[in-house]
């Protein structure tokens, strides 16, 4: 499905936006719609995607010497990156990973392997709260022929890491964002610290 097909169909189908809305924190937006809360560099420009419950915003950027144009995340407290180097891929990781922000929080810096710690702990948490959560990730990706991405961790890292410098943010007064990749650690959070603890 080509990204325009895939856009139309993200701002058409009332039974996805429903299902992203509630199950993924991902709220298409209206098409023409311009961000009150971040902006590029002067010259590169971006078509709003989706807001999240906190007020951020999914934008996908002008692709430059790039292939694809690349999906950017900016928070409502003032961090931004490249989470996916284009909109499949961007719908993929928020399907196959709802917790994908705590990845980063939770990240240590931007380790790949915390990362990899902190998502089956992530994915044992929703799985409490949403049991449903695997039929509406099998409905969403009917809905836009998405498959499940074969290392979703890898590649939000790899796009925050190697794409998120080619698109700086900064607020409407041109204060820079920060990273998305956050200090803490699987640690930092006492519930899993607990269950992390070798078992006797």
């Amino acid at each position: 499905m080509s990204e325009a097909i895939l856009l139309e169909a993200l701002r058409t189908s009332s039974a996805a936006a429903r299902i992203l809305e509630y199950d993924f924190d991902f709220l298409p937006a209206t098409p023409a719609r311009k961000s009150n809360l971040f902006q590029l560099r002067a010259g590169s420009g971006y078509e709003l995607v989706a807001t999240d419950a906190s007020g951020g915003e999914f934008a996908l950027c002008d692709a430059g010497a790039l292939p694809t144009r690349p999906m950017l995340y900016a928070s409502s407290e003032g961090q931004a990156g490249v989470i996916a180097v284009n909109l499949k891929s961007g719908l993929s990781t928020i399907i196959d990973l709802p917790y994908w922000q705590d990845c980063l929080k939770f990240s240590g810096s931007g380790q790949l392997a915390e990362m990899r710690r902190v998502a089956p702990l992530a994915e044992s948490d929703l799985l409490a709260d949403r049991p449903q959560i695997e039929s509406s990730r099998e409905a969403v990706r009917a809905i836009f022929g998405l498959s499940p991405l074969s290392d979703p961790i890898r590649e939000l890292h790899a796009a925050l890491t190697g794409l998120s410098a080619l698109y700086p943010v900064s607020g409407p007064d041109g204060w820079q964002f920060a990273p998305l990749f956050g200090k803490f650690t699987a640690e930092s959070n006492a519930e899993w610290r607990q269950r992390l603890k070798p078992q006797r």
